[in-house]
C-alpha cells in the first residue's frame, strides 16, 4: 500500500516529512482539535479508568488521549512510529512517571500478551499497511476481560481542513481523479465490517456507535494562516505548483466564506467509535 494520501513522498533525506519534530508540532495543534473529541469519548467508554489502569495508546500521535488518560492516573504507554511524534509525546508525558512514549510499529507490537488494561487505536489502525495484523496485535496485548477501543471515519476524507481541501480540490481540478484512501481506511468505514474484522481479532462484545465532533478555526485569511502548513503536509497539495496551489487557496477561502459562522468556522465529522472485550 502506498503512503496516506495526505502524506507527501520520500524526499531526499529518505525521511517522511510526517516523522519530524515540525510535523508533530503542527499536527498537534490542527488535528489535536479533532483527534481530542474523539479520546474524550472514547476514555469515557472505558468507565473503570483510575489511578493504575494500564493503558496503551496506538499510533498515539500527538497525545490528543495519552495526556488526558495519564491526567486521570492511568499509567500510559503511548507509542507511534514517527520520531517526531514520540518525541512530542515524550515532553507531554515527562510529568507523569509511570507514562512514557517508545517508538514502535502498531503492527509488530513489542509487549507481552495481555499486558493491558485498555488499549486504543485512534484513527490510527485504519491507516496500516498491514491493517488486520495492527488489530490483531491490539488485541493480543489487551488482558482478558480488558477493553480495546477502535476509532474511524466513515465518510473520507476524514474530518477537520481535509474536507475543505477536498472540496477545493474538486472545485479546482473537476477532472482530477482523488487519490485513493488506504484500503484499511475503507474496509473500516463501515460499521458491519468494522465490527465483523474485531471479532475476527477474538474481540467478543463488540459495540460500534457513531457520534460527530467539530472541528474550529478562524474564517477568512486567517484560516489559510491556521492551516497552512498542514497544508503543505497534503500529499496532492504538495505537488501543486505555487499557480496551482494560489488557485486551490482561493477557492478555500471561498469555501470557508460560504460555511462561516461570524469570524469562525466549524466542520463538523462522523466518526465510529467500536470497543469490545477480548475473550
Amino acid at each position: 500500500m502506498s503512503e496516506p494520501t495526505w502524506i507527501p513522498c520520500l524526499g531526499a533525506s529518505g525521511t517522511h516529512p510526517h516523522q519530524t519534530d515540525d510535523f508533530a508540532r503542527v499536527y498537534e495543534r490542527t488535528a489535536n482539535r479533532n483527534t481530542g473529541q474523539i479520546a474524550a469519548t472514547a476514555l469515557d467508554r472505558i468507565s473503570n479508568i483510575h489511578f493504575g489502569t494500564r493503558i496503551l495508546d496506538i499510533a498515539a500521535g500527538a497525545g490528543a488521549l495519552s495526556v488526558p488518560a495519564a491526567l486521570a492516573g492511568a499509567s500510559v504507554l503511548a507509542v507511534d512510529n514517527a520520531p517526531g511524534m514520540v518525541k512530542l509525546l515524550s515532553e507531554r508525558l515527562a510529568p507523569f512517571p509511570s507514562s512514557s512514549a517508545r517508538l514502535m510499529d502498531g503492527q509488530a507490537l513489542a509487549l507481552e500478551d495481555a499486558s493491558f488494561d485498555a488499549t486504543f487505536s485512534l484513527l490510527g489502525a485504519s491507516l496500516f499497511s498491514d491493517w488486520r495484523q495492527g488489530l490483531m496485535e491490539q488485541t493480543r496485548v489487551t488482558r482478558s476481560g480488558g477493553k480495546a477501543c477502535v476509532a474511524t471515519w466513515p465518510k473520507l476524507p476524514g474530518g477537520g481542513p481535509f474536507l475543505v481541501m477536498a472540496e477545493a480540490l474538486r472545485a479546482t481540478f473537476p477532472d482530477m481523479a482523488p487519490p485513493a484512501p488506504p484500503p484499511g481506511a475503507i474496509a473500516l468505514a463501515d460499521p458491519d465490517r468494522l465490527r465483523a474484522e474485531l471479532e475476527e481479532t477474538g474481540l467478543t462484545a463488540v459495540q460500534i456507535e457513531e457520534f460527530e465532533i467539530a472541528w474550529e478555526g478562524p474564517a477568512g485569511e486567517a484560516y489559510l494562516e491556521d492551516v497552512g502548513e498542514l497544508h503543505r503536509n497534503m500529499a496532492v497539495y504538495a505537488a501543486l505548483s505555487k499557480e496551482d496551489q494560489r488557485r486551490v487557496d482561493e477557492a478555500i477561502l471561498s469555501i470557508v466564506d460560504r460555511i462561516r459562522t461570524g469570524d469562525r468556522v466549524i466542520l463538523r465529522s462522523p466518526v465510529l467509535l467500536a470497543v469490545g472485550t477480548p475473550r
